[in-house]
């Protein structure tokens, strides 16, 4: 069969499915403080890991520098901000971290040109600010155009959704248990105001934390602590952590900490199976600069999935570059579930490889396909876009090559783009 002429055919079928943004952090307030161009679009993003990475200041992001954001007109500190960073585009033209940005400037602001340059930067640049003095009504308006059912946000930290977030049947939120695994005592204060004796104490705490967070119609929680700590939590004994708690954790060291968040990360999953809420995870790739992927490994969590049966763990962006084993694991671990949100635009050579072994690999109610991931839309919108066009070619790929049918192809396709997380997420 021709592959072309296939994957034309999923890519228009795709279009027509229910898509679930399995991961986003779009904060849709009902205005900004102050307005976007072109410079803060481009460095305010994943892109920002890369400029810094070739070589570019991080005093670059310095609030000052972009506080002209803040004024009616500043198209000369606009000015100043693009010199200062076109020297350093040059150097990450080739990555996807620029590249699918483009996407978005030419769908979404008519952007024409094969790079952004000193020739076309300035007038893309002023349509963005424009665009974003209606803040709230440009972002709904992406949203219609990007069509998607359900977005799961993650916005709030370890609290409550702010109150001033927009209320839209499409916007779930999941929220996240950070604070009360590193004992953070603001965290522990946005949900009591009961002062805290013991571990006891602290654990009841948490109980009235996931009662709040059931009742304010979060579908599920959250962690990302990949980016501080190894995700190896071992199963502490209660006196330990007893002990830990009580000396105080400003005086523990790091070792002692970790005794206590380890069990309290237990005491999360457990809350989890009893509220029957899917916990999601950070593994793989952290953003930014400096961390230490290794502690970001998906294995290291092998333990938590056999302890919890019950618990539905949605475990992130693909375990980038740990593909092949959070593959197996999904596929040992029936409670597990494969996340491909941010792989699109990480590397879309390996969003294709993994999804192309996954398919052969994993059974197609374990996949959610995609995520944004990303604080500003438009950017969610380009991804979307990239994960689709990618989609596309692997499913061709494979009917292409007799291994499975196109009925069964679009059967994967219409479950991984969206109803296994309806199903799941209780949408």
């Amino acid at each position: 069969m021709d592959r072309c002429r296939l994957k034309d055919e999923f890519r228009e079928a795709l279009e027509g499915m229910r898509v679930v943004d399995h991961h986003d952090h779009l904060n849709l307030v009902n205005r900004l403080d102050f307005e976007i161009d072109l410079p803060y679009f481009l460095t305010n993003t994943y892109l920002r890991g890369d400029l810094v990475s070739a070589g570019l200041p991080e005093s670059f992001w310095d609030a000052k520098n972009f506080a002209y954001l803040k004024k009616p007109v500043a198209e000369s500190e606009a000015a100043q901000r693009w010199r200062e960073l076109k020297p350093m585009l040059e150097h990450v033209r080739n990555a996807v971290y620029y590249r699918y940005l483009l996407i978005a400037l030419r769908d979404l602001y008519g952007f024409e040109g094969g790079e952004v340059d000193d020739g076309n930067w300035e007038p893309v640049s002023l349509r963005i600010r424009e665009r974003s003095r209606d803040y709230l009504n440009w972002w709904m308006e992406v949203l219609e155009r990007m069509r998607v059912y359900r977005v799961i946000l993650d916005v709030s930290g370890t609290g409550l959704p702010n109150k001033d977030t927009v209320k839209d049947e499409r916007l779930k939120h999941v929220v996240r248990m950070d604070g009360f695994i590193l004992g953070e005592p603001q965290a522990v204060r946005s949900f009591t105001d009961a002062q805290i004796r013991s571990l006891d104490d602290y654990l009841a705490v948490l109980d009235e934390a996931f009662e709040a967070v059931v009742k304010a119609g979060a579908v599920g929680v959250k962690s990302g602590l990949a980016y501080q700590r190894t995700l190896f939590y071992a199963d502490v004994a209660k006196p330990d952590a007893e002990r830990v708690y009580a000396q105080g954790l400003n005086k523990a060291s790091a070792e002692e900490r970790k005794v206590f968040q380890d069990f309290i990360m237990h005491a999360v999953c457990e809350r989890c199976a009893k509220h029957k809420l899917p916990f999601q995870i950070h593994t793989g790739i952290q953003a930014g600069n400096y961390n230490t992927l290794t502690n970001a490994n998906p294995t290291h969590l092998t333990n938590l999935f056999q302890k919890y049966p019950d618990v539905r763990f949605d475990v992130f962006h693909g375990g980038y570059p740990y593909i092949s084993e959070i593959g197996v694991l999904t596929k040992y671990f029936p409670n597990v579930y494969l996340d491909a949100c941010w792989l699109a635009h990480i590397s879309p050579a390996a969003y294709k490889r993994g999804l192309d072994e996954w398919i052969e690999v994993v059974p197609a109610n374990k996949i959610f396909a995609w995520g944004g991931d990303h604080g500003i839309i438009e950017q969610s919108y380009a991804s979307l876009t990239m994960a689709k066009d990618l989609i596309a070619e692997v499913l061709a790929d494979k009917v292409a090559s007799g291994y499975f049918s196109m009925e069964t192809a679009l059967n994967a396709a219409r479950k991984i783009m969206g109803e296994n997380a309806v199903k799941v997420y209780g949408f």
